[in-house]
């Protein structure tokens, strides 16, 4: 891009003139208009925007940072206050629902082909651990209820 085409986007860009009818005037490609005048920041006077933006929890001036993505909140706990009261927004497509194969219940998990069970004590259930033998295990490792040759020292 020439200069004479730089001073010229921001002349018509001070105007009013839309990216596009810049675009077509100076045959260029609408897209590079558009990224050289939110490089420069330069607005077009009937659509300028407030650099100011409000916490979306306590409503406080968040001052932005030119070049950077809009921060919505003022600090993280304004942000964990906010997404608890608005969870259902949160996007779930992910997950999907399983059935649990000891136990028969529902639950929601990510995609996985090793996913088979709703929660450690049906796993344990699954391998023949209850909780009976788990705690005469952990109390006593040595214990006769290993079979031989099953520990090596």
């Amino acid at each position: 891009m020439t200069e004479m085409q730089k001073e010229t986007i921001a002349r018509l860009r001070q105007n009013g003139s839309a990216y596009k009818e810049i675009a077509e005037q100076l045959d260029l490609s609408v897209n590079t208009v558009k990224s050289y005048c939110q490089r420069h920041d330069l607005q077009a006077l009937v659509n300028t925007r407030k650099k100011i933006r409000l916490c979306l929890q306590c409503h406080t001036e968040i001052p932005q940072k030119p070049h950077r993505k809009a921060k919505k909140f003022c600090c993280d706990k304004c942000r964990q206050l906010w997404w608890a009261e608005h969870s259902s927004l949160i996007h779930r497509n992910s997950q999907i629902e399983l059935v649990c194969l000891i136990c028969g219940k529902k639950f929601l998990a990510y995609p996985s082909k090793h996913r088979k069970y709703c929660s450690r004590l049906c796993y344990g259930k699954s391998k023949g651990v209850s909780d009976e033998n788990r705690d005469v295990q952990q109390a006593d490792p040595l214990s006769d209820r290993y079979e031989v040759g099953a520990f090596i020292a």
